[in-house]
């Protein structure tokens, strides 16, 4: 996307249309994130225009990791006519109720219930037909082919590993299913499983094994994938979040142009900025073991391990004679004493065998390092690293210089790659001007006092590490959240932004969770953090002199003062009661019974 700077001699004007086209993505982050967002989209429910809830101006959710479980099942309930309240307790009770990582490794065992047997038979595929028994009931995605829903695009995110970039599924005729290099065709994209497309917008690094493309999406009734399993190209998908982690890229490209399509963009967004600094490891004391050098531990094993195949060999011997011995042949204790001697036997052989396979993996896996390293002509650094004697280091010595190898690598993985990845993202929406009225983050850390207190670089927010003259802005006048943190936010709004801004990603609320409601916090954070977004941008239409308010009629006048009442009435309750909402909501299931089992 462009980002050039913006021309500071051109003051950019609301859209002639505000909120009427909505764009909503929502970040990845396990249950945290689904939790959050679908608080966030209860919120946009409550809020009226022109005589319909406000959620229903969304025309796009681009959502990627946990937020794909909110947005499969509402896009999907919504094309089968539901209720947004219907939809809100669906989704509730299936996060309350389920532990998705136990149910799936339950599966995994042998007496495990396996329903497709066309997927192998991994974690990530265990979690496909969890997927596919309690969010989304064999659903495909030829459910969108015709929308009958406010929506008219959606783009579940995940990522290609064969060639680095965006594998989207998406409704038909709002862009390529796939990428460019790895293009679905749209009738045969109708087959593919929702349940599928989670598995694959969900498949974080090192908890799952990448879910493959076309392979594990075959199923019974996935005829033409089947048919074409031999010439469609094979390719591992992984979470959306390791190329985009806020699902803004979607948006940006569809009905791509000078002018936004959109009003308005929505970023909900549930990860956190900041990550801890490197901190090297701390060496043990050079005491017991740790004093042996690599080469004397390595022996040291091979010792243990004869001494342990010399006592194996004196016990089977032992046990196999034992009946001769005590004279007890024709009793009892003689099948006994066979029995232990054949079952040492068998472990026996067994140790000599996983041994030796060890023994010929590692000879193997360095003979196929070493052919790597002549290929892609590596000779030169090999040949210098061979010059330390690894061998005569000690174990002292050699623990931190593996650890801080490792914790370096994590890091650059799970934390610098994405934080980087996600500063870009957003500057794609605000360093161009065009957007300067047309977005919104929805930052579940941004209530904490430590963010709050921030100086705020842009109107509704982020970005980290960017001067404030990076962009030309006019001053943003609030007049409801203007002063200090106390007096804006509150102690009560301030203790559930904090708790749940350190919840982890992940796929269960464990029972400690459960009895101090993380999930309602999380629902509520997502409702009070949406308000106070909504006030601050509406205030912002309604208070900067020159940006085209004054233009608009009076109908999208009075509908933009009707918003801002609202909000502020409910961000003074909030104030109060954050759970207000929550409790409305139950209270009101109960009456009507919706969404009651």
């Amino acid at each position: 996307m462009d980002s050039q700077a913006p021309d500071i001699n051109k003051t950019p004007q609301i859209p002639e249309r505000p909120l009427e086209k909505i764009a909503l993505s929502c970040s990845g982050g396990g249950y945290r994130a689904a939790s959050f967002h679908l608080g966030a989209m209860s919120y946009l429910n409550r809020l009226p225009y022109n005589n319909k809830p406000l959620l229903e101006n969304v025309k796009m959710i681009s959502t990627v990791s946990g937020a794909t479980f909110t947005g499969v099942v509402y896009a999907l309930q919504k094309q089968q006519g539901k209720r947004f309240e219907e939809i809100y307790h669906f989704l509730l009770d299936q996060l309350k109720n389920l532990d998705l990582i136990k149910l799936g490794i339950q599966k995994l065992n042998p007496n495990g219930k396996w329903n497709n047997t066309h997927k192998r038979k991994n974690l990530i595929n265990a979690l496909a037909e969890l997927y596919d028994e309690h969010f989304t009931g064999g659903a495909t995605l030829s459910a969108f082919d015709t929308m009958n829903s406010h929506l008219e695009a959606l783009a579940f995110n995940s990522t290609e590993f064969n060639n680095a970039i965006n594998f989207r599924f998406r409704n038909r005729n709002t862009g390529i299913i796939g990428n460019k290099y790895n293009r679905v065709p749209a009738d045969m994209s109708g087959e593919i499983k929702l349940a599928d497309t989670i598995a694959a917008s969900s498949c974080f690094p090192v908890g799952f094994e990448p879910i493959m493309w076309p392979g594990d999406f075959v199923h019974d009734k996935a005829d033409m994938i089947k048919k074409n399993l031999a010439t469609l190209k094979p390719a591992g998908l992984m979470d959306g979040g390791i190329y985009d982690n806020q699902g803004i890229d979607s948006i940006l490209l569809y009905k791509k142009s000078d002018l936004p399509y959109f009003d308005l963009i929505i970023i909900s967004d549930v990860t956190s900025p900041y990550m801890e600094g490197f901190k090297p490891a701390v060496p043990k004391p050079k005491t017991g073991w740790r004093t042996m050098t690599v080469k004397e531990f390595g022996q040291k094993i091979m010792q243990y391990n004869r001494r342990i195949n010399w006592l194996l060999f004196a016990l089977i011997t032992l046990f196999a004679l034992l009946p001769a011995l005590k004279g007890y042949i024709n009793h009892w204790l003689t099948g006994l004493s066979l029995g232990i001697s054949l079952t040492l036997l068998a472990l026996w052989s067994i140790k000599l065998w996983a041994f030796a396979a060890v023994r010929k993996t590692i000879r193997q896996k360095m003979e196929k390092l070493q052919a790597w390293i002549e290929k892609n002509k590596l000779d030169f650094y090999y040949k210098r690293l061979s010059l330390l004697k690894i061998e005569e280091l000690s174990i002292h010595r050699v623990e931190p210089l593996v650890t801080d190898r490792l914790h370096s690598l994590l890091s650059l993985l799970l934390d610098v790659f994405l934080k980087v990845v996600r500063r870009l993202n957003y500057r794609l929406v605000y360093e161009n001007e065009k957007w300067q009225y047309r977005r919104i983050s929805n930052l579940i850390r941004e209530l904490t006092e430590e963010d709050f207190t921030k100086p705020v670089k842009q109107p509704n927010k982020p970005t980290d590490n960017q001067a404030p003259e990076d962009i030309n802005q006019p001053p943003l006048v609030k007049k409801t959240l203007s002063g200090p943190y106390n007096e804006v936010i509150g102690e009560n709004i301030k203790k559930i932004a904090e708790e749940v801004s350190g919840f982890g990603t992940t796929l269960w609320f464990t029972e400690d969770e459960q009895l101090v409601d993380m999930l309602g916090k999380l629902l509520a954070a997502g409702q009070f953090t949406m308000c106070y977004n909504m006030l601050d941008y509406i205030e912002t239409l309604l208070y900067i002199p020159g940006n085209g308010y004054d233009n608009l009629d009076d109908t999208m006048k009075n509908t933009l003062k009707e918003i801002h009442e609202k909000c502020l009435r409910d961000w003074t309750r909030f104030k109060q009661e954050p759970l207000f909402l929550l409790q409305e909501m139950e209270d009101q299931r109960k009456k009507t019974g919706t969404g009651v089992k």
